[in-house]
């Protein structure tokens, strides 16, 4: 609960204050229709005429407290998922990159979308539904015993029949909706993951394949929500049937009681009308709270993500931090490091890196060398040693810190879907002059004129509209306007052809006042003597 309206309290209030008055308030039309009946049979004129004045008054109330009831819920319904998204999203961001990486994006993707529309369907909107609906059965409650105690004996007894169902079904139901979020889980990422394998699925003719695998994927998410349904449909079915019953037998009661005198016309159709009333609240009570029950482990699961310490992001690093220098270098002493326990990629790793030199890693794939730039970007702080930036531990800084320091190229550049320029200054601000530097030394200046809108071409889903040379330099441009003494090259240039990446790593080889890392498995012989240090992890 706490989760949901954490920030919305004095809204959720009103929707339930306003919500409470409409209900009590749609409670009362039993004694409106009862004086009708009765003055209609006295043949009171009247009486009659000043009734639909009365009516008349009340009914205009009555849609005016509705429309500020329904508003008010509208726009909690809006605050509490706009706010709940922004937290699971500050607490996917907040993780450190070795959290970040245990699940798959597509998990956090059904979170924000997924799971907050099924706590909007199944928790949000139950929940206010009920609040009102508990008002209007003591509203109801309170009648019914002022008009006849016997007919409220009787109603009472079927109620306590139908609380007896979600009791039993609750459990079963709560189990089906979180195996249902798991599936909608796994059916997200693989959705997402054939999307993204369009080219691969398109080159090598597997469409039918992967179609027979996603209406796999689809038949099985859509049974985990039937199985779902099922319950409540069993459960829905039960408590209509027993609504039902309950109004025959108060019918029969209640007619049985005006034969014998005791009690008017009026009373009858109160009765009848309030007998529906009565049983609707405990009706739709029975339909929701199964499904409010059902997202326990949902709101559970959101919570522990929402209550989390952020470890990094810009809500965990202050403003005015202490400044990290690089003027005597980064030094690595006895680094040692694996993925899982007891299966080290590093191994006691030492290492000397001085401000403005070149560095080339080399090695094959899987020899430690990403691994250990990852270590130096703040990846994780499991490692074991030491890595000191002019003296100052790893473990100690935080990411804003880190980024000034360092700028990485990797080998699969990501672009987001905007312009050139927003995927260079990333929503910083930048100088003209810093800008055309930063252009001129990537070679992003060299094909702007080639594009209709120049740097405010958009380049569509990851770049898709760019070539991969053009997706590269934009990276490297990325990188050169941040001006940190650091950038790491992790085979940043596998993705082009040779001529290209030659030309690029050239480029940032000529950068006399940065710090470069290469990361590769293969080292480019026209090059090679242009780095001060080439370390071979095959070694």
């Amino acid at each position: 609960m706490k989760l949901c309206v954490g920030k919305d309290k004095g809204i959720l209030t009103l929707s339930v204050v306003l919500g409470a008055v409409s209900a009590v308030a749609a409670a009362f039309v039993s004694i409106i229709l009862q004086r009708i009946v009765d003055v209609a049979v006295k043949g009171d004129v009247d009486g009659f005429s000043k009734l639909i004045i009365g009516i008349a008054v009340y009914m205009v109330a009555l849609c005016l407290i509705g429309f500020a009831e329904a508003l008010c819920g509208k726009v909690l319904l809006r605050n509490v998922t706009r706010n709940l998204r922004d937290r699971i999203f500050q607490g996917v961001m907040g993780k450190t990159p070795e959290e970040y990486y245990r699940s798959n994006s597509a998990d956090y993707l059904s979170m924000i979308v997924n799971d907050v529309k099924l706590i909007e369907e199944n928790f949000l909107v139950p929940l206010l539904l009920s609040v009102q609906m508990v008002a209007l059965f003591l509203a109801t409650l309170a009648i019914l015993c002022y008009l006849s105690p016997l007919i409220t004996v009787i109603l009472i007894f079927f109620l306590l029949l139908m609380f007896l169902v979600p009791a039993l079904l609750g459990k079963a139901l709560q189990k089906r909706q979180e195996a249902y979020s798991e599936k909608l889980a796994v059916f997200t990422a693989k959705a997402k993951d054939f999307l993204s394998g369009y080219e691969v699925i398109r080159g090598f003719s597997i469409g039918g394949h992967i179609l027979k695998k996603f209406r796999r994927e689809n038949r099985q998410t859509a049974n985990g929500k039937f199985r779902a349904d099922r319950l409540v449909a069993i459960n829905e079915s039960l408590a209509d049937m027993l609504s039902t019953l309950s109004i025959v037998v108060v019918v029969f009661v209640a007619a049985y009681m005006v034969l014998k005198g005791r009690i008017t016309a009026g009373t009858l159709l109160a009765l009848i009308q309030l007998s529906g009333t009565f049983s609707t609240p405990v009706l739709v009570i029975m339909q929701n709270f199964p499904k409010m029950t059902g997202m326990k482990p949902i709101l559970k699961k959101l919570e522990q993500l929402c209550a989390e310490e952020p470890k990094t992001g810009p809500d965990k690093e202050p403003e005015n931090e202490e400044a990290i220098s690089f003027d005597r270098g980064l030094e690595l002493e006895s680094v040692k490091y694996g993925y899982e326990e007891g299966n080290d990629v590093l191994r006691g790793v030492d290492l000397q890196i001085e401000p403005k030199k070149k560095y080339a890693f080399l090695g094959d794939s899987g020899c430690g060398k990403t691994t250990l730039t990852k270590l130096m970007t703040g990846y994780s702080n499991r490692y074991e040693g030491s890595i000191r930036y002019d003296g100052r531990e790893v473990r100690e800084m935080n990411g804003r810190q880190l980024s000034s320091l360092i700028s990485v190229i990797h080998q699969n550049v990501y672009l987001f879907d905007t312009d050139i320029y927003q995927n260079i200054c990333l929503d910083e601000s930048f100088s003209e002059e810093e800008l055309r530097r930063a252009l001129d030394r990537s070679g992003v200046a060299g094909f702007l004129d080639q594009l209709d809108d120049g740097i405010h071409t958009r380049v569509g889903e990851n770049g898709n509209r760019l070539s991969g040379g053009q997706r590269q330099r934009v990276a490297v441009a990325r990188a050169l306007i941040r001006r940190t003494p650091i950038l790491i090259l992790d085979e940043g240039t596998s993705a082009v052809d040779q001529k290209t990446a030659c030309a690029i790593e050239r480029q940032l080889l000529e950068e006399k006042d940065l710090t470069l890392i290469t990361i590769t498995h293969h080292m480019q012989e026209e090059l090679r003597e242009r780095y001060d240090r080439i370390v071979d992890f095959s070694a």
